[in-house]
């Protein structure tokens, strides 16, 4: 990695380097366009550097801010406040500084010598930066730090995986724009992110995996436990949703464990309630992770969940967990509340459920599932 002149301060390296670019005009389809490189990008003190493609049109073309003001930015936006990060603890620069267009005036691809021409604005920035992560968006912005030392890794096979490059690591994601998302959905791109949260922080860099070992006698303030993980989780890749919403997604995410794990892993008891399945310990659960990791409160008289304003853990799930998580989000999530109660009763558990109650048995607090079993098992 460059370290020339690392006797003189950032500011100072920084401000040389954007009024350099500011008269950069080696490409002739992008010489009269704004650059967009400035402290607007964001903090020089980060750990994590995000490299995207290119301003957007609509975006920081317009704005000068890199992944802010159009459609592309405002996913991203969420994508980071799913984590629990900030726009000013991160550092965010484009392999081209440039916003590339189209004859009819839409964005473009940028050409492999826009890239080539530009990889050298990109190293400046990484050197200057000096990031413990490197997180490349797209499959361009992967190809750009190509240019400056070899990776080899594709996109497909090497997104959200964490690999040694250039003196930092690299972790490759999908670009949060519209047209990713037929790709890699926004589910997806959601556990991503959360993947990397568990190896690095913004601020404080990486994180060592040995500390996230549970300890044998765990508190709140310790480690979550499994049923207050995966319940942050969902509320993370849905905001806002009824209480009633997030019992059911609880219970399909332990149903799909049990048949994946062996095991339920959030709950081991489900038991019958009027509306369905319901977890007996996560009000418990809830209440210690009240005004940080998550806040309830009452909407026309519904009990209400969201995520907190001020967790004070990450979620240190294991990656198989999170992908049942996102699976059971992906055909579950949009649902309304009156439509995954319908799909929850048509799970066996539950139809086994309200077969007996037909035949006049009451099954009122009799378990739905209860550790590796379900109701049909348990009879």
């Amino acid at each position: 990695m460059i370290n020339c002149f690392s006797a003189f301060s950032k500011e100072s390296r920084f401000e040389d380097l954007v009024e350099s670019v500011k008269h950069c005009n080696i490409c002739p389809r992008l010489s009269g366009r704004i650059k967009v490189l400035s402290s607007a990008n964001g903090s020089f003190s980060s750990k994590v550097l995000f490299v995207a493609e290119a301003p957007g049109r609509l975006g920081a073309d317009r704005t000068g801010v890199p992944l802010y003001g159009d459609r592309t930015g405002d996913n991203f936006e969420k994508l980071l406040g799913n984590i629990g990060w900030k726009r000013e603890q991160v550092f965010i620069t484009n392999a081209i500084l440039c916003n590339p267009r189209q004859g009819n005036g839409n964005n473009a691809t940028p050409t492999k010598e826009e890239i080539v021409n530009c990889s050298a604005y990109l190293e400046m920035v990484i050197a200057l930066i000096q990031p413990d992560v490197v997180v490349s968006l797209g499959a361009t912005a992967l190809k750009a730090l190509e240019l400056i030392s070899p990776h080899g890794i594709q996109l497909k096979e090497g997104v959200a995986k964490l690999s040694p490059w250039y003196g930092s690591k690299l972790f490759p994601l999908y670009h949060p724009g519209p047209r990713a998302t037929i790709h890699r959905s926004l589910a997806k791109q959601r556990s991503d992110f959360m993947r990397l949260a568990k190896w690095v922080h913004p601020i404080k860099g990486l994180i060592n995996r040995k500390k996230l070992q549970p300890k044998v006698k765990d508190t709140m303030s310790e480690r979550a436990t499994s049923l207050q993980q995966v319940a942050r989780a969902f509320l993370e890749l849905g905001g806002r949703m009824a209480y009633f919403k997030l019992t059911k997604l609880l219970y399909l995410f332990d149903l799909q464990a049990l048949r994946v794990m062996g095991h339920t892993f959030a709950s081991d008891i489900y038991l019958r309630q009027i509306d369905g399945p319901w977890p007996p310990n996560l009000d418990n659960a809830l209440s210690t992770m009240e005004g940080y990791e998550i806040r309830r409160f009452f909407s026309r008289k519904l009990p209400m969940a969201d995520i907190g304003p001020s967790p004070r853990k990450e979620i240190q799930l294991e990656d198989y967990v999170l992908e049942i998580i996102v699976e059971v989000w992906e055909n579950y999530g949009h649902f309304s509340n009156s439509a995954i109660k319908t799909a929850v009763y048509r799970t066996e558990p539950m139809r086994y459920i309200l077969k007996e109650e037909n035949r006049g048995k009451d099954m009122r607090n009799k378990p739905v599932i209860y550790k590796n079993k379900t109701a049909p098992e348990l009879q």
